[in-house]
């Protein structure tokens, strides 16, 4: 049994180093690199996306004054209007300095969309967390559908870029200087390849919108693990939870709802702080619990969506980067609750789980829970 405590007290100390990050008062930052992307579509339509470091593209468009930890702050302390302000200045910037080239014709994006600020700002608010301050930006544009070849241009400052055509074309190109030919064409990437392409995509973004962006995600699902003493209870909250987020996932997607994220990342953070509480008080699934899970499901969906319009749907292929995207959260999900059971599973049946894992662990959840709602209400 002390080894069985002993691998408790580790898992512990790891769970409790994570939940106190916000409280650190760690600025560590590293300039990432620059990830482009442009995948082309049959109806003469192209989607270009910029992923890139927030802190380092202001220091190099000097659109604040100051370097290093003293920027990082003054980014740190900007208004909502203020950040807004600076995104829509980056995002014009940009729009008029990146070319695109096919066949030797020049071609700028038809639009080019900024990070959400709502939840940049919610970002930038963990300053003891955050050390990653990428950022996307999308956009969509015309091209000749005869085009055999496409060349990129980066403005100088920018560096080094790892740009990506589709899939599998990578390369690196430089900042000032034009790249050299892309061969386009079906004879180099098919319809099916560009599809397969997308499908991947997606569902990746859809796991990493869990694992390792979406913490309150991760504690939600944890706090549903936590409760269950049984695979089947476990399979009707997971069950419940799945269908409500799918359901609110395509009706937001899809224009039916509109929700502002405004109202809905506070209510999920409450929805966190309920069930780890309920959690404390009823040790038993009852049917009620698969009622709550399922309304609360409703409003993680509208988060999902939230993230997946951020990131943005190819035309022609909404329905299958949807369904993809929500594959990837199913996978995120079932990779929280393996590591649950991995690290949990042995101590389910003991008579000491409720008393020593499951409350200290929901007690911990329903404190984070409650943080968060506070912190998106007020801050």
């Amino acid at each position: 049994m002390s080894v069985h405590f002993f691998k408790f007290f580790i898992l512990s100390a790891i769970l409790s180093s994570c939940l106190l990050l916000p409280c650190s008062n760690s600025e560590a930052h590293s300039f990432t690199t620059t990830n482009a992307s442009v995948e082309l579509f049959d109806d003469d339509q192209f989607k270009f996306s910029l992923n890139v470091d927030l802190i380092n593209i202001i220091e190099q468009q000097k659109l604040i004054k100051g370097s290093g930890d003293n920027l990082i702050e003054k980014v740190q302390n900007l208004t909502k209007m203020e950040l807004f302000q600076i995104l829509q200045q980056l995002n014009s910037n940009l729009r008029k300095h990146i070319i695109f080239n096919f066949d030797n014709k020049a071609i700028l994006l038809d639009k080019l969309t900024a990070p959400g600020v709502y939840k940049l700002k919610l970002r930038l608010s963990q300053n003891s967390t955050i050390t990653d301050y990428r950022v996307t930006f999308t956009g969509f544009g015309h091209y000749p559908i005869d085009s055999k070849h496409l060349s990129v241009f980066f403005p100088e400052e920018m560096g080094e870029i790892n740009f990506q055509l589709s899939t599998p074309i990578n390369r690196i190109i430089k900042g000032g200087i034009e790249s050299d030919n892309f061969i386009l064409g079906k004879n180099n990437i098919s319809r099916f390849t560009l599809h397969l392409s997308t499908v991947l995509n997606y569902i990746y973004q859809g796991i990493i919108h869990i694992i390792p962006q979406g913490f309150d995600h991760i504690l939600f699902v944890l706090a549903l693990f936590l409760l269950c003493n049984s695979l089947s209870a476990l399979l009707w909250q997971i069950s419940a939870f799945t269908i409500a987020h799918t359901v609110t996932l395509a009706l937001e997607i899809f224009g039916i709802l509109n929700v502002p994220s405004a109202i809905v990342e506070p209510f999920i953070a409450l929805s966190i702080a309920y069930i780890a509480i309920e959690n404390i008080f009823q040790h038993q699934l009852k049917s009620s619990r698969i009622a709550i899970v399922f309304v609360f499901g409703l409003l993680h969906g509208l988060g999902f969506a939230s993230a997946l319009l951020k990131f943005g749907l190819p035309p022609g292929q909404w329905l299958s980067s949807l369904i993809s995207f929500n594959v990837g959260v199913e996978i995120g999900q079932l990779l929280v609750i393996a590591c649950a059971f991995i690290l949990l599973g042995w101590a389910r049946k003991k008579t000491y789980y409720q008393k020593m894992i499951a409350t200290p662990l929901s007690v911990t959840i329903a404190f984070m829970g409650t943080y968060w709602f506070i912190q998106r209400v007020f801050f």
